[in-house]
């Protein structure tokens, strides 16, 4: 009696936490969650999604910086079953202090600050075309080189259904370094 007892009470509690709605963050995640220097990245909410080679994140900018030059960078979430991506990253110098400035340059995405750190991330889910999700970004570089940039970023792919479960969560450091 006392096993039934306990069974009934873990389905009670699973129907509760499986059922309700998850907390979404549809117009961008919490900042401070790009994986990189110590932060938790987009797996603290959303998990146990299906893994396989064809799930990645790719982060397409330069190798090195020139002070002051403007970069495009395209954040990129591949996931072929997947509905909707969203992303956040961040450009830090390497003793983790904000790296340039970070702005937003297409539909879909903005930038926010948090503890002198400025986050660029979705301001809605992007639905995946052809198995891919792509945001744009410019980058302004530090005035000065004073060492390797690091930008940290990572980006959460599911179904659509309002649910943390079953979500892909991948994450991606680039280095790019100052001029020699």
């Amino acid at each position: 009696m006392r096993r039934k007892a306990s069974l009934a009470g873990a389905a009670a509690f699973a129907s509760l936490v499986f059922s309700a709605p998850a907390t979404a963050y549809p117009e961008g995640a919490l900042l401070g969650h790009t994986g990189g220097f110590g932060e938790d990245s987009c797996a603290s909410c959303h998990f146990a999604g299906p893994q396989g080679d064809d799930i990645a994140l790719r982060i397409d900018g330069p190798d090195v910086y020139d002070p002051g030059a403007r970069y495009r960078f395209f954040v990129r979430a591949m996931d072929p079953d997947a509905a909707v991506a969203g992303f956040q990253l961040s450009a830090r110098f390497e003793d983790g202090s904000n790296a340039g400035t970070l702005s937003a340059k297409a539909d879909g995405t903005q930038t926010g600050t948090l503890d002198d750190v400025t986050y660029a991330s979705h301001s809605a889910p992007q639905h995946l075309e052809g198995g891919e999700a792509v945001w744009e970004l410019e980058w302004v570089a530090p005035e000065d080189s004073s060492g390797a940039v690091i930008i940290h970023a990572a980006t959460v792919s599911g179904a659509d259904d309002q649910s943390p479960v079953g979500d892909n969560v991948q994450t991606q450091e680039l280095r790019i370094s100052p001029p020699e």
